[in-house]
């Protein structure tokens, strides 16, 4: 796994930076219908995902498993709905929810850690205080969650661990 040169103190760069390459040549080799707001079609985050070739270039694969759950859930995401990776610890579900992310919108870093003390305002909004009383409610003021910005953009965000939150967090949601 390619490490980070940039920044000592990051233990691994996002996927999307570390796979630049075979992402770029699959968004630019892509032959099939794109979804809006997606960067390449549902076959090449397949291939993506679960590896290929584009050219002449070997994809390696991020997700050595049920090629079959890898589909189903390239299909939920491409439908109106959220997709919720349910399994034991350790089988990669934040893998392939990060190389997902990273296939589909570029942008895996839109992500909230959840534990027990994870609170609504995390994952909606909260307030800059020393600017809302200085200007009022206004969008400086707001400090917008990632789930938040994601939504703004019309991205992907994770939502890691939601289990270890709070039921009135998971009802928020």
């Amino acid at each position: 796994m390619p490490m980070p040169k940039d920044n000592p103190n990051e233990l691994r760069q996002p996927a999307e930076t570390m796979f630049a390459e075979e992402l770029a040549a699959l968004a630019k080799a892509e032959k099939h219908p794109v979804p809006d707001g997606w960067r390449m079609s549902p076959r090449s985050v397949l291939t993506y995902i679960c590896g290929g070739s584009c050219g002449k270039l070997a994809i390696t694969p991020k997700y050595i498993g049920n090629r079959r759950l890898v589909e189903i859930a390239i299909s939920t995401l491409v439908t109106d709905r959220a997709l919720l990776l349910l399994g034991e610890p350790g089988t990669a579900k934040s893998w392939l929810s990060e190389h997902l992310a990273a296939a589909i919108n570029g942008d895996s870093t839109r992500v909230v850690q959840g534990t027990a003390g994870t609170t609504e305002e995390q994952i909606r909004y909260t307030w800059n205080y020393a600017m809302l009383i200085a200007r009022g409610p206004s969008e400086e003021s707001l400090i917008k969650s990632p789930i938040y910005r994601a939504m703004e953009a019309g991205a992907i965000a994770r939502f890691e661990e939601i289990t270890r939150c709070a039921s009135e967090v998971q009802d928020a949601l």
